[in-house]
């Protein structure tokens, strides 16, 4: 009777924002590429948040679900992370990086001459290594000598970079089957994609990615309903429904207590830290893409535009929600966890600064005009008087992407007065 050969998969809760996930199959091109390169690795990925990596192959550059990348037995398996870590700031530049690129056509005559030599042309077209390379490059870390051309071996043997032991678990049977008979929502939006961008490249060749489609909707309003209508037709804008419709307990504290009655409390424990560990910067980029369509909107005013405002406005709440949720499991289930992993970011940091300088720049140039008058960054952010820091809990609702104020007491009770939510940062 044949055996089964176990199935094996990286361990999300181990994996971390900014892991570079290096891959080996038997296949043949893996074969050629780990020949040509005379290594052990044939692909790069990046992992941008918990259970989300980014790569680029022939679909270009594109998001997957870590836990649905499945390896065999004798594939190899590598995780690389930096000896010394970066700090915030530029681990979110890493990430922005990647996360922009996404729609990126590959390049497989570049990705050919980055193992077999040959002349080099520097296109915006990527390939898995280029991305990794470009996306530290764009942060002032060079992995290796020349980011445009490189290798995953050339990676993996990078001084700045040490490889993280036991990163793979098995896979049970059953999992793999539940994981299959599940709907895909990565992949659905993978197609949504590049079907937007193809009808864009038939006006536009030269667009690579959305950032790209931007600015041609902008530029060219003759085209902004076509534009508009495949953003419609494709599904893309209400895609979001699906994992309200495939994960419920995401969104519901009542749904999420059913399902741990019914299944893993401690896989539900290690899903809810690992999102509040990300509380702000998880999903900040919705908020910074919606700042940004409200502004186009105003100059411009494109149905495009105006879809994309709605759509970013809605993720930004549902992002929200799905953080809250968590917390509020946590809270009364694992207090401790609650208290020790929930991200909060100090008001006036460089942290802070380069998330509010995306979303609310006037809140960035009032707050940093306080700190020079006073010479000190522990000024109010509205007015410059001594503050105590807060976390904004309506952020979707109040100020998108804002994680925290630092306020006096006056300002305190005039941003309550509005709506603003506002709870002792370290609370």
């Amino acid at each position: 009777m044949e055996t089964t050969q176990p199935v094996r998969r990286i361990a999300a809760e181990r994996l971390l924002p900014g892991d570079i996930v290096l891959t080996a199959s038997s296949g043949k091109m893996s074969a050629v590429i780990r020949r040509a390169s005379k290594g052990e690795v044939s692909h790069a990925m990046i992992c941008v948040q918990h259970g989300s990596i980014i790569d680029s192959t022939d679909d270009g550059v594109q998001a997957h679900n870590i836990q649905r990348e499945t390896y065999k037995v004798d594939d190899h398996v590598v995780v690389l992370r930096l000896r010394e870590p970066l700090d915030p700031v530029q681990l979110q530049s890493v990430l922005n990086y990647a996360r922009s690129e996404v729609g990126t056509r590959y390049s497989k005559v570049e990705a050919a001459r980055s193992v077999l030599g040959g002349s080099k042309p520097r296109t915006r077209q990527l390939f898995c290594s280029r991305l990794v390379s470009r996306a530290y490059a764009a942060a002032g870390v060079n992995l290796v000598s020349d980011p445009d051309y490189c290798t995953p071996e050339a990676l993996r043997r990078s001084a700045l970079l040490i490889e993280i032991p036991e990163m793979t678990e098995i896979v049970s049977e059953a999992e793999l089957a539940a994981w299959a008979a599940r709907p895909n929502p990565l992949a659905d939006m993978r197609a949504m994609q590049n079907e937007i961008l193809d009808v864009a490249r038939r006006r536009d060749p030269a667009i690579e990615n959305f950032e790209d489609l931007d600015a041609f909707v902008q530029a060219n309003p003759q085209w902004d309903e076509e534009i508009a209508h495949v953003y419609r037709a494709s599904g893309y804008l209400d895609l979001w429904r699906a994992d309200y419709a495939i994960n419920p307990w995401h969104y519901d504290l009542d749904e999420m207590e059913a399902s741990a009655r019914s299944g893993d409390d401690e896989g539900l424990r290690l899903y809810c830290v690992s999102t509040i560990q990300e509380f702000h910067t998880g999903g900040v980029r919705f908020a910074v893409n919606l700042a940004h369509y409200e502004r186009a909107m105003q100059a411009n005013g494109r149905r495009t535009t105006a879809q994309l405002v709605t759509l970013y406005s809605q993720l930004v709440r549902n992002d929200q929600l799905r953080r809250d949720v968590a917390l509020a499991w946590l809270w009364r289930h694992h207090p401790a966890d609650a208290a020790t992993h929930l991200q909060r970011i100090e008001p006036h940091s460089p942290l802070w600064f380069s998330i509010i300088d995306r979303v609310e720049p006037r809140l960035g140039a009032i707050a940093r005009a306080n700190i020079q008058q006073e010479g000190s960054v522990d000024v109010c952010s509205s007015c410059g008087d001594p503050p105590q820091d807060y976390r904004l809990v309506n952020s979707a609702e109040a100020m998108p992407g804002v994680p925290s104020l630092r306020l006096c007491s006056d300002c305190i009770v005039i941003r309550r007065g509005s709506g603003e939510i506002l709870v002792p940062l370290h609370d």
